[in-house]
């Protein structure tokens, strides 16, 4: 190498009272030694230079040692082609774990196989040699397997289901025998459960046989129509049996007119509604009093 001096290139970083790169320059037989003393003597007091970190641009670190610096610099068969030996002073930093950038990758990734595993195969809709699809062929065997255990499904309910209607039948004739014996908390009499029964069947037989005869009486009707409708067919029964009183003297005194002459009808109330009727009145009377304060006030005819 024709020049005998290696030009150094230190880039630091701030809080070292240093510019960004800090060149000088030392012979080309000075060791590692004489360049960490070097790199020393610019750093302030305060800082040592053990306490940095001292590599070259390839991550190679640097110690004091009697290793000539000019092997540092790069070389093509043989031959040097540059005199500049650029280095990097850091400081080192406590390690850990990693940083929140690699903790959320790994979660990314658990939560990625996670869903794959509730999606299941990936490739269902790749298709098989034969071009089914590998779907279709799955739900094809899952469902020969459920054809092939719905038998013994179906068995198993069916049995399920007599046994729970065996036991409700059970519960009942236990508690119709706990109440007719009385050894339940209810304690009856069992022939006033038959008298109860008997009872109930006359009256249902009375029943029926009194609508199929006819003798039965609508006693709902005079409650509909009210106090009015009854006091009215009061007052009608009444007349009708002071005409009947009158027709039977008319007949002893002439029985040749009740022989001959063909019977009046009878006239009967007629039917009275509660509210209806009253409004009525009450619309009456109003409106022959209109008529009358009408006449009253009209001029007099001529």
């Amino acid at each position: 190498m024709a020049s005998s001096n290696v030009n150094v290139l230190l880039s630091s970083f701030p809080g070292l009272s240093l510019p960004a790169t800090l060149s000088f320059t030392l012979p080309s037989t000075a060791s590692t030694s004489d360049l960490t003393a070097k790199i020393a003597s610019y750093l302030p007091s305060a800082i040592s230079l053990q306490s940095l970190v001292l590599t070259t641009t390839n991550n190679k670190q640097l110690t004091a040692t009697s290793e000539c610096i000019q092997s540092l610099l790069p070389t093509r068969d043989g031959v040097f082609t540059s005199t500049l030996l650029p280095l990097r002073l850091t400081t080192p930093v406590c390690g850990g774990k990693g940083g929140f950038g690699s903790q959320l990758r790994a979660a990314g990734g658990r939560m990625s196989s996670k869903r794959k595993r509730n999606q299941g195969d990936n490739n269902g809709s790749s298709r098989n040699l034969d071009g089914r699809r590998l779907r279709t062929v799955n739900e094809a065997k899952a469902l020969a397997e459920y054809l092939a255990v719905k038998p013994e499904m179906d068995k198993k309910e069916k049995e399920e289901r007599q046994r729970r209607w065996q036991s409700v039948v059970d519960m009942a004739e236990k508690r119709q025998d706990e109440v007719k014996n009385g050894s339940g908390r209810q304690k009856l009499d069992g022939q006033w459960m038959e008298d109860r029964e008997e009872m109930s069947e006359k009256t249902r037989e009375a029943v029926l046989r009194a609508v199929k005869d006819g003798g039965w009486t609508d006693n709902l009707r005079d409650a509909i129509l009210g106090g009015s409708s009854t006091s009215a067919s009061d007052e009608g029964s009444e007349e009708d049996a002071s005409s009947s009183e009158d027709e039977e003297s008319e007949g002893n005194c002439k029985p040749s007119d009740a022989v001959s002459g063909p019977s009046a009808p009878q006239k009967t109330a007629p039917r009275k509604f509660i509210g209806f009727d009253d409004d009525d009145e009450f619309m009456s009377d109003s409106d022959d009093e209109m008529d009358e304060s009408d006449k009253g006030k009209g001029k007099a005819r001529a």
